[in-house]
């Protein structure tokens, strides 16, 4: 019984390394630039924005392409990994009505894949940041805890999410217009001190936009983060988790069905 233990947990580990791969480079598949387009992409936002919104802001936003590209490398790995995990269990529907697999390897190699993107852009961010005169510190190796509760939160949502979008098609549909409304509300390129008093506080009810705010104080301002903010956030994601993990448990024999 042991050795089978060790046999499955084997075979789905190379399942998810080779899903990760899959997933990883058939994104840029018929691109010219590839793998490239990860680190191009990022930048070429980060310049177009910059020189819309930097003027506007100037005063009210130190070293703004850090601050924007901080934000957006954080919400673009949310964004693209909870999208790519709400469609895992749809895009394999061939191969789970042919053999059985571990239907949430589907997911979470899709999530893990977006996570190597965000790792990527981060080598950006880190030379964008050396380019405007900021410098790695001892405190900038504290970004490990709003990432780890970023991809906590993300595993969570993108497991209900993929099992939702399997019953509820629309879900999909409804998901792309919240993201949207998400971005607008996580202050990526805007200040937070342009945002009336009386409606400040709705913004700080926004998890992603906790995770991007303790980001951003650690690599711009060599600060640690409100330990309030990182216990609320932390808390959300292992419920967001824990609740992910139950209703794929729950629902997950009765996929293939549904497919």
């Amino acid at each position: 019984m042991f050795k089978e233990m060790i046999k499955r947990n084997t075979s789905e580990h190379f399942l998810l390394k080779q899903l990760i791969k899959k997933n990883f480079t058939a994104k840029y598949k018929d691109s010219i630039l590839g793998i490239l387009w990860s680190f191009i992409n990022p930048l070429l936002t980060m310049l177009l924005l910059t020189a819309i919104f930097s003027t506007i802001f100037s005063g009210n936003i130190e070293n703004y392409p850090v601050y924007f590209l901080a934000g957006r490398c954080l919400f673009d790995f949310y964004s693209a990994a909870t999208k790519t995990a709400m469609n895992s269990i749809k895009g394999n529907s061939g191969i789970l009505k042919r053999i059985f697999v571990p239907r949430y390897i589907f997911a979470f190699g899709g999530i893990c894949s977006e996570f190597v993107n965000f790792l990527i852009s981060l080598i950006i961010l880190i030379a964008v940041m050396y380019l405007t005169g900021l410098h790695l510190t001892l405190i900038s190796f504290a970004v490990i805890i709003p990432i780890i509760i970023l991809f906590v939160m993300t595993a969570g949502i993108g497991l209900i999410l993929s099992i939702m979008c399997t019953y509820f098609r629309d879900i999909e549909y409804l998901y792309n217009i919240f993201i949207m409304l998400l971005m607008y509300a996580s202050a990526l390129f805007y200040p937070v001190d342009i945002i009336p008093e009386s409606f400040r506080q709705y913004l700080y009810l926004n998890p992603v936009f906790l995770l991007i705010d303790q980001f951003r104080d650690i690599i711009m301002y060599n600060t640690l983060p409100n330990i309030t903010n990182i216990i609320s956030t932390s808390l959300f994601a292992f419920i967001m988790l824990i609740i992910g993990i139950l209703i794929f448990k729950k629902y997950q024999k009765k996929i293939t069905l549904e497919l």
